[in-house]
């Protein structure tokens, strides 16, 4: 997705546009051990709610105050109606993405267990189709940031469709950032042309070991930025995240909350992080709100559910005692920063 000022000034007046696929999700919880015996088992809940990684930023912004343009192919069913129907009561513009003629809307069916474990099952829909005439460029002249959420579960635009809006971003003056997801090919190479062309790169360790070849989110830093990524936050679970740029290195913890699932969490990260660069912070204080907006999501079942609004952030954030800066990554928690040089 891509943001926007309005005015002159950042405080409260960003826009965005989300570029990259949309889901159905159909949770499912608790789920117990599965035992595929033709017999039946009554759960809590199954809810059909809206998901992919786009349109969770693009719904995490709009509750966090930002104007919000979702950038997506929509399929040409029912479940792309409902999709596109919870993005705009949420406050998102949907008027810029184009519907499929032939391919029904990507889809997971995600199963939860009692401790908030997940595993996906997923049709891949719209998604394998999305590609770089899908969007509309004139959206480059009036926004100041450009996000791509989902890369890997886009082939058709993934690698050269993805760099080349990138760098039309940039020659524009937009800000660009990306978040993966798992690559089900096992290359993790094909967004390998983007990274010169990425002020801001915001991946999970998990995929970010992938592709680095290393589970060292230090050397995984230094591996992006070594080809030209401008500044890498590593979402580390529940061990908070690391940031790196050419300046200064450091470490965020993460805030203890009861988690109800994880489903959404680094892409509310995503967004708390865009939004807090949108009102001028700097890179601490972007990590820190991005943590903070996180530690909402795992509160409640559904990928936006637990989101609130920026002051709610912002009250949750002043409750919490601040820490000093601490050298040692040992027992970080509450959004300690650890200094790594």
């Amino acid at each position: 997705f891509s943001s926007r000022r309005r005015h002159t000034r950042y405080w409260r007046d960003w826009s965005s546009d989300v570029c990259s696929s949309d889901l159905a999700d159909l949770l499912v919880h608790p789920v117990p051990e599965i035992v595929f015996d033709n017999d039946a088992d009554s759960v809590e809940e199954i809810a059909v709610k809206s998901g992919g990684d786009a349109n969770n930023n693009a719904i995490d912004l709009a509750k966090l105050g930002n104007e919000v343009y979702l950038v997506t192919l929509a399929g040409r069913d029912a479940l792309a109606d409902n999709c596109l129907k919870i993005a705009q009561e949420a406050g998102v513009c949907v008027d810029y993405v184009k519907r499929s003629t032939d391919t029904d809307q990507t889809r997971s069916l995600i199963l939860i267990n009692d401790r908030g474990d997940r595993h996906f099952l997923q049709y891949p829909g719209t998604s394998a189709k999305f590609c770089f005439e899908d969007v509309d460029l004139s959206l480059l002249d009036k926004v100041d940031i450009l996000q791509i959420g989902g890369a890997f579960h886009l082939p058709a635009f993934d690698g050269e469709g993805s760099a080349r809006l990138l760098e039309l971003a940039r020659s524009k003056g937009v800000t660009t950032c990306m978040d993966v997801t798992k690559d089900r090919t096992g290359k993790w190479t094909a967004i390998a042309p983007c990274y010169p062309h990425l002020d801001y790169f915001l991946p999970s360790i998990e995929q970010a070991a992938c592709i680095a070849g290393t589970e060292d989110e230090r050397r995984i830093a230094d591996y992006f930025l070594e080809r030209g990524v401008g500044t890498v936050a590593i979402k580390l679970g529940t061990r908070g995240c690391y940031c790196k740029n050419k300046d200064r290195a450091f470490y965020c913890g993460r805030y203890t909350v009861p988690v109800a699932e994880t489903t959404g969490a680094g892409d509310a990260f995503v967004a708390g992080f865009l939004t807090e660069l949108g009102h001028g912070g700097n890179l601490e204080d972007c990590v820190r709100f991005a943590t903070a907006t996180s530690a909402h999501a795992v509160q409640a079942f559904g990928a936006t559910a637990g989101v609130p609004d920026y002051d709610t952030v912002r009250r949750f954030m002043a409750d919490r005692k601040s820490t000093r800066l601490n050298s040692s990554h040992a027992n970080i928690s509450y959004a300690v920063f650890c200094l790594k040089k």
